[in-house]
């Protein structure tokens, strides 16, 4: 039915999906590796950073949407919106709010995919950063462990600044650290369901109904239970699909020492 008609609710689905992923997992990725080089140094507190940092991650997810959907709710006396006030920015809708993000933001009257996720996508993803940077972290830890210190001290004897060594030591010898958080993070991004479930709104309308959203309705909703399997089949073929291209793109890349 799918094939033959079109599914113009799961194709969007698709669509808000790979926003989601692909908004979502670099920012991740980026944040937590610089994290993690600034806890792997010697500072004081470091047991107990890296414990306040990966509290989001055991944190219960219906617990956080709720936080999360109040932080940014649409009302001038939201939390997100008090902090824009500071700076003399009107208040959002946020969770509220169906409108592309590029749209809201500078104004432009863009459509479809390249309009960008929507505002109130945009407040799950900045869920999802919050609470898996610092997972990701406590892994860049570990394999930032693994790294000989010789290796950086003669580099330092070369003359190797800190950036340096940063870039030609320490992101080659961890990349298959990077490879592994950025496979297990698109995979999840493509299952993401109880975060967003909790967070979404009617007034939102459809904008942040990603793929497992629209599963869930099809299924639960409008009781087509034969409809909602196959959207579920084709959503795995893509993660299967996206998985093998991953590792045939970047997998080479990856250095194993």
């Amino acid at each position: 039915l799918m094939m033959a008609e079109g599914d113009d609710d799961f194709l969007r689905g698709l669509t808000i999906t790979f926003w989601f992923a692909f908004a979502s997992i670099p920012v991740q990725i980026a944040l937590a590796l610089i994290l993690a080089y600034v806890l792997y140094q010697k500072i004081k507190g470091k047991k107990f950073l890296q414990l306040i940092f990966f509290l989001p991650y055991i944190a219960p997810d219906i617990a956080m949407a709720v936080v999360f959907r109040i932080i940014f709710g649409p009302g001038p006396s939201s939390l997100a919106n008090q902090f824009l006030g500071v700076f003399g920015v009107e208040p959002l809708g946020w969770v509220s709010e169906p409108e592309p993000l590029f749209n809201v933001i500078f104004g432009t009257n863009l459509e479809g995919f390249i309009a960008g996720p929507s505002l109130a996508l945009f407040s799950v993803i900045l869920l999802g950063i919050w609470k898996y940077v610092g997972y990701n972290a406590v892994i860049f830890l570990a394999g930032l462990g693994s790294v000989p210190k010789d290796l950086y001290e003669a580099a330092r004897v070369d003359g190797a600044s800190e950036w340096h060594l940063f870039r030609y030591i320490t992101i080659p010898l961890i990349s298959p650290v990077t490879f592994y958080l950025a496979i297990l993070g698109f995979i999840g991004t493509f299952q993401a369901f109880n975060t967003i479930f909790a967070m979404r709104t009617p007034f939102a309308r459809d904008s942040m109904d990603v793929a497992s959203i629209v599963i869930f309705d099809t299924f639960y909703k409008s009781s087509r239970y034969g409809l909602a399997s196959a959207q579920a089949i084709v959503l795995f073929l893509i993660i299967l699909s996206m998985t093998a291209a991953f590792r045939n793109i970047f997998g080479k890349r990856v250095f194993y020492g």
